[in-house]
């Protein structure tokens, strides 16, 4: 992928975003900048409800903007049609949402690799990578299960490597320990520090035993991101 190094690679500029509920107009952002360089770690933190995972989208390309520009590797995907902005998303960006989204009629194994036949690679090529991480994450013997037959640190872990199969350039995660069991905690947190410095990751959570991992902590605020000093 070409770009200029010393260039941000995710640029939002001049950001405008509100929901209706009802006959209710909520204004989420307005005008909003940030910028991310290459090989960042940061954390968005704040109340429930103030446009974090909704930023997450935005960054991904899964929610459109009323106004502004959305650049990721000096591509506006916000001019991308749905088929191109898919391709483009799966082959640079890594995303784990809260709530997991696996396919109940597949394996864990067949969920895992589904971003893999997504993207037309050749599905014997990241096998031995699909194993490698399920037992990174304690999960081998899950393998060949079902969702429904998985607990939800489990079924959150599958969400994970499912978005590390194909070594994305950006990890996008929101609220990765979440109601979770200690073991994928520190699963989590575990390989979140091993990526740190070597891809681009952007976390939305509460958890304070990870800022110390940030580069930079932000919190939307007043329609804007405002950059939070120190993790206190």
């Amino acid at each position: 992928m070409q770009y200029s190094s010393s260039a941000p690679i995710i640029e939002l500029k001049a950001i405008s975003k509100h929901f209706k509920v009802g006959k209710e107009r909520i204004e989420l952002f307005k005008d909003l900048e940030f910028n991310c360089n290459e090989n960042e770690f940061i954390i968005f933190t704040g109340p429930s409800g103030c446009g974090k995972t909704t930023l997450l989208q935005i960054i991904a390309g899964l929610t459109r903007v009323e106004k502004g520009i959305v650049r990721v590797y000096d591509h506006n995907i916000m001019e991308f049609n749905e088929e191109s902005l898919a391709l483009f998303r799966s082959s640079t960006i890594g995303l784990v949402f809260q709530m997991g989204h696996l396919i109940e009629t597949l394996t864990v194994l067949e969920n895992i690799l589904l971003p893999v036949e997504l993207a037309q690679r050749e599905e014997k090529d990241y096998e031995k990578r699909a194993w490698e991480l399920l037992e990174e994450f304690y999960m081998s013997h899950r393998a060949h299960s079902l969702p429904r037959m998985i607990s939800g640190g489990e079924y959150q872990r599958v969400a994970f490597i499912r978005a590390l199969i194909l070594d994305p350039h950006i990890l996008l995660v929101d609220e990765p320990t979440a109601n979770q069991d200690e073991r994928t905690k520190v699963a989590i947190f575990q390989k979140l520090a091993q990526l740190k410095g070597k891809k681009t990751i952007l976390v939305v959570t509460h958890s304070r035993d990870i800022f110390p991992h940030a580069d930079r902590i932000f919190i939307p605020d007043n329609l804007k991101l405002c950059e939070k000093n120190g993790i206190a």
